[in-house]
């Protein structure tokens, strides 16, 4: 029996089921009156972290979204929980394209150290939201030997 050749490109590297993930994906992208490709939760909220020493800085590109529609919250020490909320745009129908999303979307960024609360600060400005957060300081100090006798 001779084998035909699939129209699969992953076929042979990954056998059927990957085939049938590919085909569903195009039949989804390709729907007609589709209005908007679901995302991964988060996916949307893009963060740079950096790690200045003695402070943590998370920074997220919210484009379109006001400083109200933007809640943070410090979940443990060294996590932190960026929820925004984005409103649909009324009477706008007729999309031809929809990749813009609207709802609620929530990012939970890993910290690479514990932070406190303390002296912490959020600005949103153009867009780009800024967040510092204070290192917790590890113990400080000298440490005694313990001697016989």
């Amino acid at each position: 029996m001779e084998e035909r050749e699939s129209s699969c490109p992953f076929q042979r590297a990954f056998g059927p089921g990957m085939c049938e993930m590919h085909r569903r994906l195009h039949e989804m992208l390709a729907a007609p009156g589709q209005r908007m490709m679901p995302v991964i939760r988060g996916a949307g909220i893009p963060v740079d972290l950096w790690d200045f020493g003695d402070e943590v800085a998370v920074v997220a590109d919210l484009p379109g979204v006001e400083s109200g529609d933007v809640a943070i919250r410090l979940t443990g020490p060294a996590t932190l929980r960026i929820t925004v909320r984005r409103r649909e745009e009324e009477g706008r129908e007729g999309y031809a394209v929809r990749e813009r999303l609207s709802g609620e979307m929530t990012r939970v960024v890993n910290l690479p150290a514990e932070v406190t609360d303390e002296g912490a600060a959020a600005t949103l400005r153009n867009g780009v939201l800024a967040v510092r957060l204070r290192k917790v300081l590890e113990e400080q100090g000298v440490e005694i030997p313990v001697r016989e006798g």
